[in-house]
């Protein structure tokens, strides 16, 4: 008989590895990022955003919702204890489907790389785009072990698999920049050499992945289904079902990102900025400020692939447990989102130009601007990460089409907000993270509303989720507002990297402290 926490257990187990690589890859795009922007400045990193940001686009509409469709096809039939034939047709079809894909995002951003570069008016970044395609057949290949590791409730391979990736960005990528730099390339060129060091990243880890696979299947021998096109057609109208869904979800996301871009470089120039100006103001905020505010939300990522899943197979079993399993991780889920979110938005709106001398101190002037914005959008961290859980439980319990819903009206809502505001002299570029913090609060209001008349069953009541938000909030608050007047009483004044970093420790320190004090208290009460 299986332990009754088993599914929670799972689901934690997997969060700690995400979680875990989540993080080391963060730390690693920031290390990158710095020198990236001596190298570059802004305006560099303005071509090489541009360029990443249509790749990612590609990325999320091939990949985003088939892994997740994968996991739950795979768990379900893991579940049913099959004989394992049906978990290789799963996965064999979804890699016809993922190449496909994958080969078609790439030829469209290879071939229509001047014209995509000149509808954004950023006609530098076109050389960056083709650099980068092949990374999108790359990336199709990758989701498609990491989908089928997920589905087998392993998240280590997938972990593993995002710090080469990472790893091969930032070693290969700078040193293709530094090369390119030493020729006296133009900077889109320069740009262009830095994107291939994400491409060859990416070619490792899918080598990686596929030899993972083979020794898991060594381990794990199954029968093997004779070839059934009815069948294979099955599966895939299946995987699909579940897929599209997410993807549209996903993809909505993302193009809140090119609206960001599309916004601040047509806006901006239509009110009279140059093309390099504009685009020196999008490399400062998608430089600086982008890569902070989506530190945590990535993270949350890390609870959100293991929930889809866990979710699926609790939700599955149809009984009285299984309600209750599910209930818990969606509370484990909601406490753990929150626990890291909140205070980590706190400190990252009062101490933002103290966290941005420390990594990019060399860039004074681009800290000065960048330090509003974030201080603004930092805000909007713990909305974004309830989007990100809210859409993989709705996702988990058989509601794939909400997410896409609430994912179009905040978008909406932002592209509107984000082009009244930049055309505002006295509002300026502060536009556009006041924009992004109205566009989560809308997503996670109507996800809510979605939750509450679809998952009642499920959903954590309101007490409950009180509960989840007051320690974080009065915890996180707390620490944060100790050092800030800890730091009045020395008299800091000036922001040195020292200053810094003894803050942010004292922060977690404190946090820390209290966070374990809480835990150890629920855990003797309980």
């Amino acid at each position: 008989m299986q332990p009754k926490n088993k599914t929670a257990k799972g689901f934690l187990g997997g969060v700690s590895i995400l979680t875990a690589s989540a993080l080391v890859v963060k730390v690693i795009g920031l290390l990158y990022r710095i020198p990236m922007l001596s190298y570059l400045g802004t305006e560099g990193m303005g071509y090489f955003n541009t360029a990443y940001e249509l790749y990612a686009l590609f990325c999320v509409i091939a990949t985003a919702g088939l892994p997740v469709a994968m996991s739950v096809l795979i768990s379900a039939s893991e579940s049913r204890a099959t004989n394992g034939g049906e978990v290789r047709r799963i996965f064999r079809v979804s890699l016809g489907a993922f190449v496909i894909l994958g080969a078609s995002g790439m030829l469209l951003l290879y071939g229509f790389s001047d014209a995509l570069a000149a509808m954004f008016k950023n006609s530098g970044a076109s050389a960056g785009m083709r650099m980068i395609s092949p990374t999108v057949l790359l990336i199709c290949l990758s989701s498609a072990f990491r989908g089928y590791f997920q589905g087998k409730r392993s998240m280590t391979p997938t972990a593993i698999s995002q710090v080469i990736e990472a790893l091969g960005k930032l070693i290969l990528g700078l040193t293709f920049a530094a090369m390119a730099k030493r020729r006296g390339c133009d900077l889109p060129e320069t740009a262009a050499y830095a994107v291939l060091g994400l491409t060859v990243g990416t070619a490792i880890s899918v080598l990686y992945l596929w030899v993972q696979k083979i020794l898991l299947d060594r381990r794990q021998p199954s029968s093997c289904l004779p070839r059934n096109r009815s069948a294979d057609a099955d599966t895939l109208i299946r995987l699909l079902a579940t897929a599209l869904p997410v993807t549209l979800g996903a993809a909505v996301m993302s193009v809140t990102k090119v609206v960001d871009l599309a916004l601040i470089l047509r806006r901006l120039q239509s009110i009279g900025m140059s093309e390099s100006t504009a685009n020196a103001l999008y490399g400062c905020y998608s430089t600086l400020v982008l890569p902070l505010f989506h530190m945590l939300p990535t993270l949350t990522t890390s609870v959100a692939l293991p929930t889809v899943p866990a979710l699926s197979a609790a939700m599955g079993a149809r009984s009285q447990e299984g309600t209750a399993e599910a209930k818990n991780i969606v509370l484990s889920a909601l406490r753990l989102t929150l626990l890291i979110a909140i205070p980590a938005a706190i400190g990252l709106s009062v101490f933002s130009e103290d966290v941005l001398m420390l990594l990019f101190g060399s860039q004074p002037e681009a800290v000065r601007m960048a330090t509003p914005w974030l201080a603004c959008i930092a805000w909007s961290v713990p909305m974004s990460c309830l989007i990100t859980v809210s859409g993989a439980i709705l996702q988990g319990a058989g509601h794939a089409a909400r997410p896409v819903i609430s994912l179009v009206c905040g978008t909406a809502v932002k592209a509107v907000l984000a082009y009244i505001l930049l055309g505002l002299p006295s509002v300026g570029m502060l536009g556009v993270p006041v924009s992004t913090l109205i566009c989560d609060a809308v997503i996670v209001i109507v996800n809510v509303v979605f939750m509450t008349h679809l998952l009642p069953e499920i959903l954590p009541s309101a007490n409950d989720f009180l509960k989840c938000m007051a320690f974080p909030t009065l915890a996180g608050g707390g620490a944060v507002a100790l050092v800030w007047l800890l730091r009045r009483g020395l008299g800091w004044q000036k922001i040195t990297p020292m200053h810094t970093l003894g803050t942010v420790l004292a922060v977690m320190c404190l946090y820390g402290a209290a966070a374990l004090w809480s835990e150890h208290r629920r855990r003797h009460m309980g």
